[in-house]
Parts: C-alpha cells; sequence; structure tokens
C-alpha cells in the first residue's frame, strides 16, 4: 500500500514537473519569437514558429499576433507567386488555428480577416470568396466588430463582380445596404466611446481646466477617432460610388418589382423597409405598402394583441411609421406635426436613434422660433447619442444667432457669444464631422465677444464665469 502510495506521488510529481518544463519551453518560444521579431529576422523565426505551434498549441496568443507578422513578410518577400500563396495560405490556417484556441477573441473579425488574405493572394475563386463575405456578414451577431477591411472588400468584390456580369445589381445593392449598416453601426459605436470621454474630459476642465483623463482613457480616445474616422472614409467612398444609383426614384422600383412574389415574407418586408429608410425614401407608395403588409402580417401572428406594429419598430432598428410620418412633414416644413410625430416615433426607438429623432424635433422647434424648446430638445439628442456634434452646432447657432435676446445690458447680450463659442467647440470636441464648421463658427462667435476691458468694467477678469439666462441658461468663462 505504502509502495502504491510513493508511486502516486511520484508520478504527480514527475506530471506536475513536466507540465512546469513545458510552461517554460512555452515562454521561452514566446520570449524567441519576440525577438526575432523585433530584429526582423523572419526567416529565422519561421522554424522557431513552427516548433512553437507544435509544441504549446493554443498556449499564447502571441504566437499568433508573431505569426501572423513574420508569415506576412515572408509572403510579401517571396520569390514567385507561388511561394508568396504558399505563406499566404499558411497565414489563413494559422488564423484558422487562432480562432479554435481563443473561441472568444473576437471570431468574426479574424473570419473576415482570413477572407482578407485569400482574396489579396488569389488562394480562391472571387465568387467563392464573395459567398464567403456573404455568408459572414450575413451570419455575424458582432458585424459591428469586422475590420474596416473586411466591410470595404466585401463592398469592392461585389461592384467587381457586378461589372465582370457576375452578380445581379439588385444583388450588389444588397451588398451596399449591409456594408452601409455595419459601417454606421461602427461609427455610432467609436462615436459613443469617443463622447462619453469627451464629455467627461469636458466636465473635469469645467471644474479644472488642467485636469486630464487617465493615459488609458486618452489611449481609448484615440483608439476610438482612428477607428471612427477610417470608417467614416469608407463611408464615403462607398457613398461616392454609388450615390448616383441608389437615389429613392433607382431603388424603389426594385422593391415595387418584388413585392407581390416577397410580400408573405417577414424578413424581406423587414429588410427591405430598412434599406428604402435608410435612404429617407418616406414619400414612395412602396414604403407605405410595406409599413400596411407588416402590420396585416404581424396581427396575423398576434391575433390577441391591441396594438399593431411597424417594420422598422419591431425589427429593433428604428422608429416605425410614426417617424415616417415625421420625416414626411419634416420635408413639407410642417413642423408642428413633425414635432407630433418624431414624438410618438421616440416611444418605439432604442440607443443612437434616439438622438437622431430628438435632433429632428430640436431642428423643427427651431424652425417655429421655441428656441428654448430647440436648446433643450438638442441637448437630449447630445445626451441620447455620445459623440453626435451635430445638437450641439444647433445650439451654438441658436446662441450666436440670437445674442440680442439674452438679457438687458449689452454686456450681457455678447456674452451669449460665448456661449455660442463654447458649445461649437464642444461640437468639435465630441465628433470630428463637426470640426470643419464648429471650429469657424467658434473662431468668429469669439471675436464677437466682449473685449477685457468690458468685462473689467463689470467687475469681472479673465478666468471668471459668467451666466446667460436666455433659452434654458448657461454658464461661460470670461475670456
Amino acid at each position: 500500500m505504502k509502495m502504491k502510495k510513493l508511486l502516486s506521488i511520484s508520478a504527480a510529481v514527475l506530471f506536475f514537473g513536466l507540465q512546469g518544463v513545458q510552461a517554460q519551453n512555452c515562454d521561452a518560444y514566446e520570449i524567441k519569437l519576440n525577438q526575432l521579431v523585433q530584429k526582423k529576422g523572419y526567416t529565422e523565426a519561421y522554424p522557431v514558429l513552427q516548433e512553437a505551434l507544435e509544441k504549446c498549441p493554443g498556449k499564447k496568443v502571441n504566437y499568433y499576433i508573431f505569426g501572423e507578422t513574420i508569415l506576412d513578410e515572408l509572403a510579401q518577400n517571396a520569390a514567385s507567386d507561388a511561394e508568396r500563396q504558399k505563406y499566404a495560405q499558411e497565414i489563413v490556417n494559422l488564423l484558422q488555428k487562432r480562432i479554435a484556441a481563443f473561441p472568444n477573441d473576437k471570431p468574426a473579425y479574424w473570419r473576415g480577416e482570413i477572407i482578407n488574405y485569400e482574396l489579396a493572394n488569389n488562394l480562391k475563386p472571387k465568387k467563392e470568396i464573395y459567398e464567403e463575405y456573404k455568408n459572414l456578414f450575413n451570419a455575424s451577431e458582432n458585424a459591428e466588430k469586422l475590420s474596416t477591411s473586411t466591410v470595404l472588400n466585401y463592398f469592392t468584390t461585389a461592384l467587381e463582380l457586378l461589372n465582370e456580369g457576375e452578380l445581379q445589381f439588385d444583388e450588389a445593392l444588397k451588398v451596399y445596404f449591409k456594408t452601409k449598416e455595419v459601417t454606421e453601426k461602427n461609427i455610432e459605436l467609436r462615436s459613443a466611446e469617443y463622447g462619453k470621454l469627451a464629455e467627461k474630459l469636458d466636465s473635469l476642465q469645467t471644474v479644472d481646466p488642467n485636469k486630464k483623463l487617465t493615459k488609458a482613457e486618452e489611449q481609448t480616445m484615440a483608439n476610438a477617432q482612428a477607428a471612427k474616422d477610417s470608417f467614416l472614409e469608407i463611408q464615403d467612398s462607398m457613398e461616392g460610388i454609388l450615390s448616383q444609383y441608389t437615389t429613392c426614384d433607382n431603388i424603389a422600383p426594385m422593391y415595387v418589382k418584388e413585392f407581390e412574389a416577397k410580400k408573405e415574407d417577414m424578413d424581406w418586408i423587414i429588410s427591405s423597409y430598412q434599406e428604402l429608410a435608410s435612404k429617407e425614401c418616406y414619400d414612395t407608395p412602396i414604403m407605405d405598402a410595406l409599413d400596411k403588409q407588416y402590420a396585416y402580417l404581424w396581427k396575423l401572428k398576434n391575433p390577441q394583441a391591441t396594438e399593431t406594429a411597424s417594420p422598422q419598430a419591431k425589427a429593433g432598428a428604428g422608429p416605425g411609421s410614426a417617424y415616417a410620418e415625421g420625416a414626411r412633414a419634416f420635408s413639407r416644413k410642417d413642423y408642428k406635426t413633425a414635432i407630433s410625430k418624431f414624438q410618438d416615433a421616440l416611444n418605439d426607438a432604442s440607443g443612437s436613434k434616439k438622438g437622431d429623432i430628438a435632433y429632428y424635433i430640436a431642428v423643427s422647434y427651431s424652425k417655429t422660433g421655441n428656441l428654448g424648446n430647440a436648446v433643450n430638445w438638442a441637448k437630449k439628442a447630445a445626451s441620447y447619442k455620445p459623440g453626435y456634434g451635430a445638437p450641439y452646432e444647433l445650439i451654438a447657432s441658436i446662441f450666436g444667432s440670437n445674442a440680442n435676446s439674452c438679457g438687458s445690458s449689452t454686456y450681457q447680450k455678447l456674452t451669449a457669444y460665448w456661449v455660442a463659442a463654447d458649445f461649437a467647440n464642444k461640437a468639435c470636441a465630441v465628433d470630428s464631422r463637426s470640426c470643419g464648421r464648429a471650429k469657424k463658427m467658434a473662431s468668429s462667435y469669439n471675436a464677437h465677444g466682449p473685449s477685457l476691458e468690458m468685462s473689467f468694467q463689470q467687475g469681472k477678469k479673465k478666468g471668471d464665469r459668467v451666466s446667460v439666462s436666455c433659452f434654458g441658461g448657461a454658464s461661460t468663462v470670461v475670456r
């Protein structure tokens, strides 16, 4: 019995000893690969990578990070196309192993990168690669996690196949709408990420101008801004290529043509409505038809329901027919009706879409001359959608264009220009898309503000806070 116990203890010691040795070896591979990548010794690193992957599979994510760099460099410097494709295929295999070893580490992103390598290195026929992109975009619940390269490559591959006669225009249009949706989601996500930290920084510096975010927060802001700018470039590129083909007059007939054959298909009704809504085609009869058909189908499936539904609201992607009615009223300058319908639409909206609706309500109020409500709704829009500069631009223009309504004295009226400049600067701070206009606005408004001499006569010095009571009130700093 003692002998068995001793043997068991010895086996355990041997097992854990081997485990420790293996861990040390796996660490050694990681260190060696890092050193070789740092000195760009990719040829020397190649056999080390193969050995690490064979002996320590799934142990270190850095194997895959270093491995992609090593293989990509070897592919780019290959002596022949055959050699380049060999290394490219090894990258594909490497990334597939990465997904298997780390299934929770952005799998959709890495699947996209695999397809990108296949495309760039002609590892598969273009149509087959297109189908892989299509499956990825249609199946992934995390499409917003895809890289800018994956989004752009899917779009351009569809266009190339269209030009080669391998794809019908209506299918290419579906790709456009899908990549447009993913791009907009990414822009919203990065804008929100950046905007929350920008708001935090603004709050800190209101108390103490020298306050800063943490280094980690500053890096997060920088990364979010860079990612957003990349997706904005893609968005501009896609719109520039297809804008003339994706007008309501061009795309609405396609949905009319398909309506009878597909009107019982709930998914088709929803996606068609969403696609037309994304181009603001609310005045087209087909949108009314889609809205009514959805309500009909929904009622069939929910006979006990007391309320009807709309394809956009119940799809969870927007406000539905109330928003459509508001948009129509807004376009015909019936702002009173627009406000009412947009407010109804808020009940169905969620996420950043609430910010878009609140902004339209703010603009509608400004058009009717109800500037206090306009400012109030613009602030709501900014809170619903962090990283959205347009509401702050609107507030800036209201204070700047109506400074004479702010107070009884000349000093109070001129102080409103400083408030306007503050909101213009905030628009730029939270949203790079606003910067071009906002910087010009801020410069102009600051030029109209009180002079230091005028502030001195009011008993104020540089850095003191002053307030205005118009449009809900605001405070600013003497400058």
